[in-house]
């Protein structure tokens, strides 16, 4: 489960990257995205980020949804994108949660702590997001075919 703010630009972008490069290296996993805040709830993702993800030939068919704490149960990995929604997602979780939330960027190459919202800015933010985007999908998909995750 990738996390963002509202889910209409990083976290569905994510979704979108990760799951073209899982099945494309035939892994057989369930990936969803979701938002903290409910603002977005039933929109498709920003048009820039779709315009951007369409570009490098990924196609984002997502509708917004709110994170739900069930959603703590249901996934193994819970990834969000910046350090203000891992501390609302640990606001949720138990104990048994904690190992399961990761930051986007822990599987960055280049590094780094947290994938920009590109949501006030121009073209070139959308860009700088999906590099890192797909540099940390890259890497998690790697670790997941070798078992480190």
């Amino acid at each position: 489960m990738f996390v963002c703010l509202g889910n209409i630009c990083r976290s569905p972008l994510a979704h979108a990257v990760f799951e073209d490069m899982a099945a494309r290296e035939g892994l057989d996993v369930f990936t969803e995205s979701c938002g903290m805040g409910a603002w977005h709830v039933g929109e498709p993702a920003d048009a820039r980020m779709r315009r951007t993800a369409k570009d490098r030939g990924v196609t984002i068919n997502h509708y917004a949804r709110r994170f739900e704490p069930s959603d703590l149960d249901e996934y193994d990995l819970i990834i969000p994108m910046d350090r203000s929604n891992m501390k609302d997602l640990k606001r949720y979780a138990r104990p048994e949660h904690m190992d399961k939330i990761h930051l986007m960027r822990e599987w960055d190459p280049e590094g780094g702590t947290e994938v920009p919202d590109p949501w006030y800015g121009g073209p070139e933010g959308f860009e700088t997001v999906y590099d890192i985007v797909e540099r940390s999908c890259r890497a998690l998909v790697d670790d997941l075919k070798k078992g480190k995750v």
